[in-house]
């Protein structure tokens, strides 16, 4: 019988082709919107990880316990050599070993407050794509240079090969200074981030700091989904009255504020997709049982019972949501194929974003979960939008429906 009442529900959905046409349109765009909304969402979130976190940070970052960013104070980690052998052993890496600390930044009559990062460029290498941002002069390759942002060096007016004085407070709390040239420059697509940030060799910046053998900061590069997991076993693995272990998410709060409220805007559109697809099939269905009144009381007459009738019309809701899932399907699948390869190019509207500090192109990832869940989701909505047409149609009365003209 379900065989007979598919028939029935594939003949009905054939008998009015413009009005099923055009309601498999909207289910199908309402779902093609949401495939690539979502792979574009997903690119963002990655793009924007990617860029933030591999310009600097780093996903997991280990500091003395008490630690605070942005003091002048240098705030040491103990027995660095201790934990360093610990996270290479244990298979916590790759990892960079940092020495940070605000300083001030002269050439001439000009100035500028910065963050002095004092680094070993082939452990940085791992964690950062900052060398691979050279524009002018090379990447620490001499000891003993600093390595500053474009936007810096312009507003210095300094370039390769210029020496400026740079100032910053000693391990024991007094001012000192020290001139060094520039050797490199770097550029990338966050003005603010050049403009506050410069690089020396760890040696260089233990040196003028008098802070021998002292680092304050390690940072890590791990598999992004899998931050919260290792920090939590670093931080049962490590002392925690020596060590404080941060994830991305406690480092830069606003990029994962950021991505939640991505997350809550992308539900909301959700929502008000297949609302409109549950109206447009509603209506559709409600629109075809008002022109067949006569047809659904003649079948009642002869003995199809309302739990047939019920099972006609949600079929056919379910056929036209089948047909609008393979269109739907297709056009978003090829739609992110494109746009996985070529993306976005958002310049004109992210000139300068910390965001997107390496990338201005926003490229579509599309999840098999995410397109699974879309599928299934207008499927269930397209069944449950033919519902009340349905039961509508079962309690016609068969006199009164054969009588409608």
């Amino acid at each position: 019988m379900l065989v007979i009442y598919s028939l029935i529900g594939l003949r009905n959905i054939r008998r009015n082709f413009r009005r099923s046409l055009l309601a498999v349109l909207a289910i199908s765009f309402g779902l093609f919107c949401l495939i690539v909304f979502q792979a574009l969402k997903v690119g963002l979130h990655r793009e924007m990880m990617h860029s933030t976190l591999n310009l600097d940070p780093g996903t997991i970052q280990i500091h003395a316990k008490g630690y605070e960013a942005n003091i002048a104070v240098l705030q040491p980690i103990e027995q660095h050599e201790e934990l360093t052998a610990i996270l290479a052993k244990d298979g916590f890496h790759p990892s960079a070993e940092r020495l940070k600390t605000p300083a001030l930044l002269l050439a001439g009559r000009k100035s500028s407050s910065v963050l002095l990062s004092g680094i070993r460029p082939e452990q940085e290498k791992q964690i950062t794509f900052i060398g691979a941002k050279t524009v002018a002069g090379s990447y620490l390759k001499n000891p003993g240079t600093l390595f500053i942002g474009e936007t810096l060096a312009a507003s210095l007016e300094v370039g390769v090969g210029d020496s400026v004085m740079l100032m910053a407070q000693s391990m024991y709390g007094k001012p000192v200074t020290r001139r060094l040239p520039v050797g490199g420059i770097f550029r990338t697509k966050s003005a603010s981030f050049d403009r506050n940030h410069i690089y020396t060799d760890l040696a260089t910046a233990q040196s003028m700091l008098e802070a021998s053998n002292v680092i304050t900061e390690i940072a890590l590069q791990t598999d992004h989904d899998a931050v919260e997991s290792i920090a939590g076993k670093l931080r049962q693995r490590l002392n925690p009255e020596l060590f404080q272990v941060r994830a991305w998410q406690v480092i830069i709060p606003d990029l994962k504020q950021l991505i939640e409220l991505n997350d809550a805007t992308m539900g909301l559109l959700v929502f008000i997709v297949f609302a409109i697809v549950a109206m447009g099939i509603a209506n559709t269905m409600t629109t075809a049982i008002f022109e067949r009144f006569r047809e659904f009381g003649t079948m009642t007459a002869i003995g199809t019972t309302p739990g047939g009738i019920v099972t006609i019309v949600v079929l056919e809701s379910f056929f036209l949501g089948l047909i609008a899932v393979l269109v739907g399907t297709l056009a978003g699948t090829i739609a992110c194929t494109w746009l996985s390869r070529y993306g976005l190019d958002l310049s004109s509207f992210i000139s300068s974003n910390q965001y997107f500090a390496e990338d201005h192109v926003l490229k579509a990832y599309l999840l098999p979960g995410d397109l699974l869940r879309a599928v299934f989701i207008t499927l269930v909505t397209a069944v449950l939008a033919g519902i009340y047409p349905a039961w509508k149609a079962s309690r016609l009365d068969p006199v009164k429906a054969i009588a409608h003209t």
